[in-house]
């Protein structure tokens, strides 16, 4: 093997040594955006959750309030 071979196969083996670095990288990426945007459907689904129980609540409040109104009128 020659000089030169020898260095085309050192610089090989480093450019694929990058490439691999780079792979890794991505698929660490990858796997960070998916757990990303189960943190964000997980937060979006408790925000609705809390909506809900705000609407029950205000539904109640109504219920107590026709309640008192009706008592008042039949007074």
């Amino acid at each position: 093997m020659t000089y030169v071979g020898l260095f085309e196969e050192v610089d090989l083996q480093d450019k694929v040594k990058q490439l691999k670095k780079e792979l890794r990288k991505i698929k660490a990426d990858k796997t960070r955006g998916q757990n990303d945007l189960e943190r964000i459907i997980e937060e979006q689904l408790k925000e609705i959750d809390t909506l809900k129980t705000e609407i029950d609540i205000r539904e109640l409040e109504i219920e107590i309030l026709k309640k008192k109104n009706e008592n008042i009128n039949s007074l």
